[in-house]
């Protein structure tokens, strides 16, 4: 794989990348990453960028729109209170 270097870059536009990583759950390199791959792809692996420029929480919300709204049901939780307890001497 490659490395790029930007030089130059406006104030503004280093803080905007900056925030709209954050709003996104990832680093600045990550969410230029991402960009890039959506961007420059190739035509074949298209999807697979789509897919890994995506943030955690859009992921989520790709793969229950893939299952058709599916709904996930969880066990009951349950609290042992005979349970060891780090730090509760």
């Amino acid at each position: 794989m490659g490395n790029l270097t930007i030089r130059n870059i406006d104030d503004a536009i280093h803080q905007n990348a900056r925030l709209e990583a954050a709003r996104n759950g990832r680093s600045l390199e990550a969410e230029l990453r991402a960009l890039l791959e959506r961007t420059y792809a190739p035509p074949s692996d298209a999807r697979a960028a789509r897919i890994r420029a995506m943030s955690s929480a859009q992921f989520v919300d790709h793969l229950i729109r893939t299952a058709n709204g599916a709904t996930l049901e969880l066990a009951e939780r349950r609290i042992d209170d005979d349970r060891d307890v780090f730090g509760a001497d």
